[in-house]
Order: structure tokens, then sequence, then C-alpha cells
């Protein structure tokens, strides 16, 4: 028969729960409510540390953070002694955060993002707009959160130029070589990997031609990158070709 004093009865479910079992659902229930109200104050701080740093909610930055009471089944107790259960409870869950908003590129257009960061006691880190993984004051990351979103704008201005260029070069080989395939494509710096446009002149012979465009306002004043030839030549003839050639 079982113990009075170690079971009671959940009349709502009609479960019988030992006094331990009750006892940790408790548990979870009450560390749940101080999990919300520590989020809370969390949030609180860091909103706090922001405004007074001259961010505006709303254009600066934002917040999702909500409390919940929930009522849903949850798993107890531990598979690997046998004790695991589920029982359903209610209990207040926090979700969400403060996120800075920032500009971000996506499909040739601006969008905005909601970049996460955290908090170290007076200094706060988003590593979305920063370099370094690192905490900064609250007043020297505005500085950096304009910069960031400045240099997106920048480099959007960039690319809609580099696209127009593009365009133009492109259609000038299509005029100048109608039998070439021409093509736009991407190549990377050795060092840092980063990419950049090429355009590529594909003759029927295979052999290709590949430019880079121009710096400033002067995009369209290409750049030899690189080239291929796919008939191969002999030293005899490279050597006479070189001998014919004019001299400077």
């Amino acid at each position: 028969m079982l113990n009075s004093e170690t079971m009671q009865l959940d009349l709502f479910h009609g479960k019988v729960l030992t006094v331990e079992q009750q006892q940790e659902i408790d548990t979870f229930i009450k560390r749940q409510a101080e999990k919300a109200v520590n989020s809370q104050r969390e949030i609180n701080k860091i909103k706090l540390l922001l405004e007074d740093a001259g961010f505006i909610q709303g254009r600066d930055y934002d917040s999702n953070f909500e409390i919940h009471e929930v009522t849903r089944e949850r798993e107890f107790g531990y598979s690997y002694n046998n004790t695991n259960y589920e029982h359903e409870v209610t209990y207040m869950n926090p979700v969400g955060n403060v996120y800075l908003i920032t500009n971000y590129i996506k499909d040739g257009e601006m969008r905005k993002y909601k970049a996460s960061i955290s908090r170290e006691g007076n200094k706060i880190m988003c590593t979305t707009i920063t370099e370094q993984y690192r905490y900064y004051k609250p007043s020297s990351l505005y500085v950096k959160l304009y910069e960031f979103n400045e240099s997106q704008t920048n480099k959007l201005a960039r690319l809609n130029r580099e696209s127009v260029a593009m365009k133009n070069v492109i259609e000038k080989f299509q005029k100048q070589y109608p039998e070439a395939s021409v093509t736009e494509g991407t190549d990377y710096y050795r060092r840092s990997y980063q990419s950049f446009p090429i355009v590529t002149v594909k003759f029927a012979s295979g052999s290709t031609v590949s430019f880079t465009l121009g710096y400033g306002n002067d995009l369209e004043k290409i750049r030899f990158h690189k080239k291929y030839d796919a008939v191969s030549e002999s030293a005899e003839a490279l050597m006479e070709r070189f001998n014919n050639q004019k001299a400077k």
C-alpha cells in the first residue's frame, strides 16, 4: 500500500506524485519565477546603459523581451536512473532580449538586422559591429554603431555603382567580340579572402581574359587581371614572336 506521507494526489490530472516529485516541480516553478525577475532586471540595466549613452529606442536599439505564463507538459527527473516523468506545469517563461538595430545588405537592398548584445558590468559587447570580441563603454559602442551603419550605406552605394559599370563593360565587350562569351564573376584576394568582381571574356578556342573594375569614379577603366591561353605555344614560336615585336 502506498504511504500517504510519501505520495500525494494531483486531483486535476488524477496522477499520484511522490513528495519528492512535487518538491521538484515546486522548485522548478520557483526558479522560473526568479529567472523572470532577474531577466527583467538585466534588460532594464542594459536599456538604461544604452539610453544614458545616447541610444534611442526604436532607432538605435529595441527589445522583444516578454514574460509569459505558460502551461505545458515538461519532463522531470533523470532517464539514467529511471526517475524521469512528465507532468503538466504552469510557470513563468522569460523570452527575448535587447538588440541593436543595424544595417545590412541583402539582395542588393538595405535591410535592418537585430544584432544581439551582452553586458558585463557597465560595458556592452556587440560583435556584429565591432572587429574585436570585447566589451565597450556604451558611448564608444554608440560611435561604433554609427560608423558601421554608415559603412553599410557606403558599401551599398559602391555596389550599385559597380553594378552599372559591370553592365556597361560587359555590353562593350559583347559588341567588340560578338562570338565570345562575356560574363560577370568573382575572385578573391589571397591574404584577406575578400571577394571582388571581375568580367571574363571567353573565346571560342577556350582561351579567356579577365579584368577587374577600375577605382573611384573610373570603374569602367578596367584593369587586366588574368589570362588563360587554350592553345599552347612552343618555345620556338614564342621566341619568334618576341623577335618580331617592335622595339620600345
